[in-house]
């Protein structure tokens, strides 16, 4: 049996090795897969600069009188007359409403002997204060007392202006307090308030020559007052005095340009809000393309949001192109391709 089995491998050996060959030239012959190429990504870049050197700093802002005044009734109950309504022009001292109190008493007999005990008490306390036997305190609770007496209270223009805003109606029950007009005082003049960030306050005194740019028009201003404090987004609230307000709007957005002073110290810039990605309380991160034309992840420290974008304190140089438009579609190390250079 062993002779036989002996004999029958060598007659299968040289077709085995032939087969054998056969796939060793067949796999020889198949070609490597090609790599695969690198996809490219489309951005949009910008190019920074500081703007720590000064230039223009502009910013929007809403057109306000300086004091818009809320007007009320100093207690509560229904309104009779009022007879101002938006646009109208009052002058100080003008009787702009008139309430019929609620909490003078149910008892009409009892409210009207009130008024009446209170208004001789008043006229006592007036003579008195007037021959000096009684006090400024005196008097002052002593008119009081009438007031609150009073079956009907008004409302009195403190100041001549413009009434902006109108919030009740003849019949309307109100409370205490209840801001029934809101009147822009004209002699406190027109601002546009603007927000900006602490670089660009930096740059700025008050005092400052400033334009203001509105419906086509160039009107010149003045810095009137910048916040001491800034709000929890970083921007500081700027004021611009108009000095020719003519024919100006309390609402309109307007543009102010100021011209910005050097500062010193590090430098500072200004990203669009797209740019900055896994942004936490004071930072972030942008991505900058490298020499290579790759995308390279960088921390950076901000320092507020303006209607300009974001200000990066640290962590950019002059000249470095940042990706705006397609900074979340990337990675570290991708390679990119500008689209559109600012």
């Amino acid at each position: 049996m062993l002779q036989g089995l002996s004999a029958f491998l060598r007659k299968v050996r040289p077709v085995m090795g032939a087969f054998l060959l056969a796939a060793c030239q067949g796999e020889a012959e198949v070609a490597a897969p090609e790599a695969v190429p690198v996809p490219v990504i489309a951005v949009e870049a910008l190019t920074i600069a500081s703007g720590s050197a000064g230039g223009e700093i502009r910013a929007s802002g809403l057109v306000a009188y300086k004091r818009e005044t809320s007007l009320s009734f100093g207690a509560p109950g229904e309104i009779e007359v009022l007879n101002a309504d938006v646009g109208d022009m009052v002058k100080a001292g003008q009787r702009l409403a008139t309430l019929r109190r609620t909490t003078t008493g149910a008892d009409a007999a009892e409210a009207a002997l009130a008024r009446q005990t209170a208004e001789q008490n008043f006229a006592r306390i007036e003579k008195l204060h007037a021959a000096g036997a009684a006090s400024q305190v005196e008097l002052d609770n002593a008119r009081l007392a009438l007031e609150r007496a009073r079956e009907r209270v008004g409302i009195v223009a403190p100041a001549s202006g413009v009434i902006l805003q109108r919030n009740a109606e003849p019949g309307q029950i109100v409370i205490a307090a209840q801001a029934v007009l809101i009147l822009g005082e004209v002699n406190s003049g027109i601002i546009v308030k603007a927000s900006m960030t602490a670089g660009e306050v930096a740059q700025l005194n008050v005092g400052d020559a400033a334009n203001v740019n509105l419906r086509g028009q160039v009107l010149a201003g003045r810095v009137a007052r910048i916040a001491a404090k800034g709000t929890q987004s970083g921007v500081f609230a700027v004021e611009v005095q108009v000095a020719q307000p003519d024919g100006l709007r309390s609402g309109e957005v307007a543009e102010v340009v100021i011209a910005g002073k050097a500062t010193a110290g590090a430098a500072e810039f200004v990203v669009p809000a797209i740019a900055l990605i896994d942004a936490r309380a004071d930072q972030g991160v942008v991505f900058v393309i490298d020499k290579d034309g790759k995308a390279k992840r960088r921390p950076v420290e901000t320092g507020g949001v303006s209607d300009r974008g974001v200000t990066i304190l640290s962590g950019l140089q002059d000249g470095e192109r940042v990706i705006t438009r397609g900074a979340s579609m990337v990675r570290d190390g991708d390679a990119v391709s500008v689209a559109a250079q600012q």
